[in-house]
């Protein structure tokens, strides 16, 4: 059976001491090394699924999905084969309370979007069980009206998600991380804005790894990024380790990125309202 890890030690910087739940039980994720084709996966659920994923990826990404205080909405998208004709995007997401995970085509259209709401008309809270919104699932151009059918979906997508590892990158692969809060403003007819996930409570600072946050030793310095020095590394395992996230930031345009920069500069994106109250 595919065992889970419950991330004890795991907080919003901001609230350390609230311990997590995530779909009605304590966070947790999968396993990744327990985990196969044959094994028992009937401890898998679509939440967490999703935070295998984005953790393994990032672990701030899996902040922005827990932390609804300060992000209105989150988007985590990697594209496979881009450029060609059979392009495919896999997309995780969270607007206010509502989940949607799935996949969409090269024209951008939803081929499968599984759509769960975090509370419930009796539990306010977002650490409350996953509810599947059949109003808002579908496949191809057709609703799903059955809610075992939306859970089987659930599965199904993070299933894959986590056997071919989704939170690694390759050729012609690429992760994209965007955020939206009321503290920034909010575009409606976009994802929000380009971030670094890694910049969304602390700003950068190029005297610590950027994967590890080992500082440099007296004898030897980081090796910084040569393409845009957004980042500085320990190692190379390191520096291979963040390449996934790393990607996403060094191929930015020079505007998205300095606007990830400049928001995320006093302490990380978290805090640019406090900043510019001060």
């Amino acid at each position: 059976m595919a065992a889970l890890l419950q991330l004890r030690d795991f907080g919003i910087p901001e609230r350390p001491d609230k311990a997590l739940r995530l779909d009605g039980q304590p966070l947790s994720i999968v396993d990744e090394e327990t985990f196969n084709a044959e094994c028992d996966s009937s401890a898998l659920t679509p939440a967490t699924g999703v935070a295998t994923v984005l953790y393994n990826w990032c672990p701030e990404a899996l902040l922005a999905l827990l932390d609804t205080e300060n992000w209105f909405s989150f988007t985590w998208t990697l594209t496979i084969n881009q450029g060609e004709d059979n392009e495919t995007k896999f997309e995780i997401g969270r607007i206010r309370q509502q989940v949607t995970m799935g996949i969409l085509d090269k024209e951008g259209l939803w081929k499968v979007m599984v759509t769960y709401d975090m509370t419930s008309t009796e539990h306010e809270s977002t650490e409350s069980s996953w509810q599947p919104n059949m109003e808002e699932t579908m496949v191809d151009d057709k609703n799903v009206e059955d809610a075992a059918e939306v859970r089987r979906l659930g599965v199904s997508f993070v299933k894959d998600m986590i056997l071919h590892r989704r939170w690694l990158t390759g050729k012609k692969m690429r992760h994209e991380f965007f955020v939206e809060s009321p503290h920034i403003g909010m575009d409606p007819w976009e994802d929000g804005m380009r971030m670094n996930p890694r910049w969304l409570y602390e700003s950068l600072d190029l005297s610590k790894c950027s994967t590890c946050t080992s500082a440099a030793e007296s004898h030897k310095s980081l090796n910084r990024c040569g393409r845009c020095g957004t980042a500085a590394y320990c190692s190379s395992a390191c520096q291979q380790r963040d390449w996934p996230v790393h990607k996403a930031v060094c191929t930015m345009s020079m505007e998205d990125r300095g606007k990830a920069l400049h928001y995320s500069q006093h302490g990380g994106l978290a805090n640019w309202r406090d900043s510019i109250q001060d």
